[in-house]
């Protein structure tokens, strides 16, 4: 009874920390200065393996520098920095100001999944009007958002760069990190069940039964599949792959030799 009573709590707890982390802010009201440009920095995907955030960078041009039609008056250009591409944001002269995509170098190990994180120092956002020796800057107001999942995206003021500079901080949410525990949780299950069953069967106290033998084979291969539901996919080779699968493989081959050698001396 006690059992069952703590796994409904654990699993009321977790869908109410899923919906309190999934709560959606109000609407945003900012407007961009009339002689200058809202940027919204979108972080819309985190890759561990590739050191690098996947940004959707979306511009808001102020009244002066567009016409009664909303184009703009001037070629405006978006530089941000330190990107991994080096190409900057151009929008030509008589034209709507669209979003477009933007990878930013980050900093993280992602061997230490589930509690990796990774971080962008003096992210910088400018912008000009014109080209050439005829380009003017514009202050840029900026403005970090996220619309990824399992992440929670924050930014502050660099304290090494330019006033107007940002480092950008992302890390999984708890929920991520506390799933990702339960799904180590059931992959330790695995080889305690089968080595209690194993080490009860060799020492005589309960009956050999040949079907089991089928039933750690499937303990065994349910590994794999198990290992690739974890979230964020963490590659071969992270820590719990040391501390956690490697063990459970060979507490699982453990339990299935041990349970054959308990058949050897109960054949006739």
């Amino acid at each position: 009874m006690v059992l069952v009573l703590a796994v409904i709590g654990i699993y009321v707890a977790v869908i109410l920390t899923y919906a309190l982390a999934g709560r959606i802010d109000d609407a945003d009201d900012r407007e961009p200065a009339t002689n200058g440009a809202l940027v919204y920095l979108d972080v819309d995907a985190v890759s561990g393996e590739t050191f690098s955030f996947q940004t959707r960078v979306a511009v808001y041009p102020g009244a002066d520098l567009l016409t009664a039609d909303g184009d703009l008056r001037e070629d405006l250009t978006v530089d941000v920095s330190p990107a991994a591409s080096a190409d900057s944001l151009t929008f030509a002269r008589g034209t709507r100001v669209g979003s477009q995509p933007v990878s930013l170098y980050a900093d993280g190990d992602i061997r230490q999944w589930p509690f990796d994180a990774y971080e962008t120092s003096d992210v910088q956002v400018q912008a000009f009007t014109g080209t050439g020796a005829a380009r003017v800057s514009v202050p840029v107001q900026v403005v970090v958002t996220d619309s990824v999942t399992s992440w929670a995206v924050h930014a502050r003021a660099s304290e090494s760069g330019p006033a107007q500079a940002l480092d950008i901080h992302v890390a999984r949410t708890g929920p991520t990190i506390g799933s990702a525990i339960a799904m180590c949780a059931v992959l330790i299950i695995l080889p305690v069940c089968t080595l209690f069953v194993s080490i009860q069967t060799l020492r005589g106290r309960k009956q050999f039964l040949p079907p089991i033998v089928t039933w750690f084979a499937v303990m065994l291969f349910s590994v794999l599949p198990i290992r690739n539901l974890f979230p964020g996919s963490p590659p071969i080779g992270s820590w719990v792959d040391y501390t956690v699968v490697l063990w459970v493989v060979m507490g699982l081959a453990t339990a299935l030799a041990l349970y054959v050698t308990a058949w050897w001396r109960q054949a006739p």
